[in-house]
């Protein structure tokens, strides 16, 4: 029973937002770490664990893939 309502949540979340649960919160925590590098003025080590990696590398592929530009670009707008 409790597969099927994981199931449920997830078709009815996708079907108001658009997108998987997990897409939406990969989007929010590199939206966060944009945040923080653009205004804080973290290095991209730090945004990486503000984005929930372990590994900046990883963080750095899935950042500009997601915002067109490495992460070390939007720090130096800082």
């Amino acid at each position: 029973m409790r597969a099927w309502s994981a199931l449920m949540l997830q078709r009815q979340f996708r079907a108001v937002f658009g997108t998987t649960v997990f897409a939406y919160l990969r989007e929010c925590r590199l939206l966060r770490a944009r945040r923080a590098l653009e205004h804080d003025g973290v290095t991209v080590g730090q945004a990486a664990m503000v984005a929930g990696y372990t590994s900046a590398a990883n963080f750095a592929t899935a950042y500009k893939r997601r915002f067109g530009h490495a992460p070390k670009l939007a720090r130096s707008r800082v």
